[in-house]
């Protein structure tokens, strides 16, 4: 089972990347793919988005993963490994969530995977304001990071160059690809998803 853990701030585009990789494994590769969707509030709407086009999905609500709910996220995923057995477990954290905390949590307490990649989805058309409002959470969100989808890209916003500087300066050797998930994802970009070097 190998494991995709997807963060990235609020309306970065998580969910549209997340429902065309999972789009991509179960009808090009045809493997079983089960969702984790980490909600903040009692109720979410994106697991929904998810089951009406045919995933599995395991809602966590009540807290993030990343500082409250890790056991119950661990616990999560050593179930599923048990019961579903899939190919693929993608991990939706909540945008205001540090993937990089829950990956090292997961790699330190889960043992039921092969394979572990952390992918942050980048909001082209934001990037400026957030770093303006919020820069501690947002390079936060980027750090540990094994690959950015710098996503949005045929919107209005900051200078792409600019963005990959920023983000080289928090990981000089940072993977980043360029894209726009509105769009359907080029097969170079959804392969860069799923491939573990």
């Amino acid at each position: 089972m190998r494991i995709l853990l997807f963060g990235g701030f609020l309306g970065s585009g998580k969910t549209t990347t997340i429902l065309q990789v999972a789009k991509y494994l179960t009808t090009t590769r045809q493997e079983k793919v089960v969702i984790v969707e980490n909600e903040i509030g009692a109720a979410g709407i994106d697991d929904k988005l998810f089951a009406n086009s045919g995933l599995q999905v395991k809602s966590l609500f009540g807290g993030c993963v990343c500082c409250q709910i890790t056991s119950e996220l661990i616990s999560t995923i050593d179930e599923i490994h048990k019961t579903l057995k899939p190919d693929w477990v993608m991990i939706e954290m909540t945008g205001l969530a540090y993937p990089d905390k829950t990956a090292n949590s997961l790699k330190k307490y889960s043992k039921v995977f092969s394979a572990f990649k952390t992918v942050t989805i980048v909001d082209r058309g934001r990037w400026a304001e957030l770093i303006a409002t919020l820069k501690p959470l947002v390079l936060g969100q980027v750090t540990g990071s094994d690959l950015i989808i710098l996503n949005k890209v045929d919107l209005a916003g900051e200078d792409v160059e600019k963005i990959e500087r920023d983000l080289h300066e928090v990981d000089e050797h940072m993977k980043v690809v360029i894209t726009s998930a509105a769009k359907d994802l080029s097969a170079a970009v959804l392969e860069e998803v799923v491939c573990f070097e």
